[in-house]
């Protein structure tokens, strides 16, 4: 069986090669003609998989190392008997470390205490509700919405407004421009917005007008609508801005390589895959995180953002 993996998964190379003719491809190379003998493959969030890239081939699991999976086309997978696979919630504890590190400068910004502010949560699944705990250590204010479970959504009180929703464009609960002009007009005056789920779910021009009129106190920015090509004029109005690295922690990369590991073990019933977990790093998880060296980072040279995303790593999460 030949599998196809985006090459730069680093972490499971040589993972695969004792059960599996494996090709490492480029994702700008990965084709319907390059995967046309292929039984199974693996990608990142760079760009969509669908009936273009997989009709016609021999694929039939086709599994993301990422949260989301708004990158494939899992209607046609589903009509077409194509398996998928995400690596759900493998980078939950990650993004808590980000927004944990986001709050705390926050309150250095304001002067104000954490036990002191109140933050609403919009998506408290697995990524929320990591970061639901970090916020209780903190001795927050918990407001939380999440309309699927029915939770409180008076969340325009809170000082602070983390999201941590999946990018829906339709369905009960669309997500798309969800925080747009309405929204931040109904936030309250200097509280402040995060966003560290997807790009799209923030209206890029209405948070430019909400820091503008100073509506907002301000802003941390770690998913960006267009990116990697984003508007490069916002920078300079947002106070901590990052290249999507959120969920990119050492920890959060071994957790979705093993889930996948995993996933294809089950898939091709193949034992020694099921029962496969690579180690995390000792040193991982040191508490040293600093998210205003990776704000420096990106500012120096923002149209560098794939190259920084592809080779960021950090311990921790």
């Amino acid at each position: 069986m030949l599998i196809t993996i985006d090459r730069d998964i680093k972490k499971l190379h040589g993972i695969f090669e004792p059960h599996f003719s494996v090709q490492y491809l480029n994702s700008n190379g990965i084709s319907k003609e390059s995967l046309r003998d292929s039984n199974a493959l693996i990608v990142r969030s760079t760009r969509k998989y669908g009936a273009e890239t997989l009709l016609g081939t021999k694929v039939k699991f086709i599994g993301t190392v990422t949260s989301g999976f708004e990158h494939i086309d899992t209607e046609f997978c589903e009509r077409s008997g194509v398996f998928w696979a995400t690596a759900h919630g493998s980078n939950a504890k990650s993004v808590a470390e980000y927004i944990s590190a986001a709050l705390v400068e926050i309150s250095k910004k304001t002067a104000r205490p954490l036990n002191e502010l109140s933050l609403g949560i919009v998506g408290v699944g697995a990524v929320g509700g990591e970061v639901k705990k970090a916020a209780e250590n903190f001795g927050m204010r918990l407001l939380l919405c999440d309309p699927p479970k029915n939770l409180n959504d008076d969340i325009f009180d809170a000082d602070i407004i983390t999201l941590h929703t999946p990018l829906e464009k339709g369905g009960k609960y669309p997500t798309l421009h969800l925080a747009n002009e309405e929204f931040f007009r109904k936030m309250k005056k200097g509280a402040w917005l995060i966003n560290a789920a997807r790009g799209a779910v923030c209206d890029s021009e209405a948070l430019r007008q909400a820091l503008q009129g100073k509506h907002l106190g301000g802003a941390v920015i770690d998913v960006w609508e267009n990116e990697p090509g984003i508007d490069e004029t916002l920078l300079p109005l947002i106070e901590i801005a990052t290249p999507h690295i959120a969920g990119h922690s050492t920890e959060a990369k071994i957790n979705a390589a093993n889930m996948l590991i995993k996933s294809v073990g089950e898939f091709f019933n193949i034992e020694e895959l099921k029962n496969k977990t690579l180690p995390i790093p000792q040193n991982s998880g040191n508490g040293s995180y600093s998210i205003r060296k990776d704000d420096l980072d990106f500012r120096k040279e923002p149209k560098k953002f794939t190259e920084i995303r592809n080779g960021y790593n950090r311990f921790g999460g």
